[in-house]
């Protein structure tokens, strides 16, 4: 719009300079022509004086005098309204220069206001996308801390169940059973068999508690995982509307814009990596309903031991399951801290290029101001040349 303005008012000031030019050489011939046709008339007189006074030698004088006075006046009154069309062009063409004077600052006043409010916009879109910038990294860093609080979490949960030692158990299984074999009363048979179904039931409600443990942390997983979608999903759409506002206002900014596609694109696909991991959480809840549900079967002696090694597949499968949990963690971190250096690299470009613009608006200012002096030509010069 800037350089729009500035060719509008050179095409002005060339038709307006073009304008007096023509309206000045017009007067000046007009003139030209008058006292042109005044000096014949006046030569003409004079001829036809001199012929008449030759011819007519002897009429009177005074009457010759008296007509040649008229003429005169005749003459004077013509120059005087002449004189008087001058200074009403004059003054004329000094109300079309005032006129154009307050077109152009009009014009001026107008280009600095669309210039500032520009440039207004330009910060306010900017301040918008380092605080979105800022309440990005302020989520990521939390995510962060509490994906490391559950990891350690998860790391005293395996160690206490790596403290449970299953050889001593199996001795003392085996010494409460030698001992109801060895018993000889029902008596101690009695009380031998209530301290083993106690051990069952003791198990039983540490594999529930491990198992519930599983549960409300993968649900725990699956819940912070949806809300992070959620916050990302907002993300993008208070971005797209930024970028429709930006793209109204800034349309010379087609590099950012790109960056910015390129950014979104990469949440996109962050996002997508969200979803698989929410679906492998599911997929981790049903098997944990799965064995749930295997455990709840198993009631007997005979099988403890399939159920030990039932435990121990689950606690293979679930050291699997959070290994491959920090890798995601590790991946998602290393995508934000990616993202992170990408956001600042278009800050940083953006800077550069409101600088630019800066200096663009500032060398157009230095332009105009020296364009503004206009030297207009008096009316007085063209006459006196001729």
């Amino acid at each position: 719009h800037v350089f729009e303005d500035s060719k509008h008012k050179k095409s002005l000031d060339v038709l307006l300079n073009e304008r007096i030019s023509v309206l000045l050489i017009d007067e000046f011939f007009n003139l030209f022509f008058l006292n042109h046709s005044i000096t014949e008339k006046h030569s003409r007189m004079l001829s036809d004086f001199m012929a008449s006074w030759k011819e007519t030698g002897d009429l009177d004088k005074e009457t010759n005098i008296a007509f040649l006075l008229k003429e005169l006046d005749a003459v004077r009154a013509k120059n005087k309204k002449l004189q008087d069309k001058l200074s009403e062009k004059d003054k004329e063409l000094k109300t079309i220069k005032l006129d154009l004077e307050l077109q152009e600052r009009a014009t001026e006043a107008k280009i600095a206001e669309k210039t500032a409010a520009l440039v207004e916009e330009v910060y306010t879109a900017q301040r918008e996308r380092d605080e979105a910038v800022m309440a990005r990294l302020r989520l990521a860093n939390e995510e962060r801390d509490e994906a490391l609080l559950r990891a350690k979490h998860l790391e005293q949960s395996l160690k206490e169940l790596e403290n449970i030692n299953p050889e001593e158990n199996d001795m003392t299984l085996q010494e409460l059973l030698n001992r109801i074999n060895n018993a000889d009363t029902g008596i101690a048979i009695q009380k031998n068999g209530a301290i083993i179904v106690d051990r069952i039931h003791r198990t039983k409600e540490r594999r529930k508690n491990i198992t519930a443990e599983e549960m409300n942390a993968v649900i725990e997983e699956r819940d912070a995982a949806l809300s992070q979608c959620k916050r990302l999903e907002q993300e993008l759409h208070h971005l797209k509307e930024q970028n429709q506002t930006s793209a109204n206002n800034t349309r010379h900014l087609t590099a950012e814009n790109n960056q910015e596609r390129a950014l979104k694109a990469k949440l996109l696909v962050i996002q997508q990596e969200r979803e698989t991991a929410i679906q492998q959480n599911k997929k981790l809840e049903e098997e944990i309903q799965t064995l749930r549900v295997y455990y709840s079967l198993h009631k007997s002696l005979s099988q403890e031991v399939s159920l030990k090694d039932q435990f121990n597949c689950t606690l293979s499968t679930y050291e699997d399951a959070l290994k491959s949990s920090e890798d995601i963690v590790t991946i998602t971190h290393r995508q934000n801290e990616q993202l992170a250096t990408q956001l600042q690299q278009a800050l940083t470009e953006r800077i550069n290029m409101e600088l630019k613009l800066q200096q663009a608006l500032e060398a157009s200012q230095e332009a105009k101001e020296k364009k503004d002096v206009i030297y207009f030509v008096p009316s007085y010069y063209f006459l006196d040349q001729c």
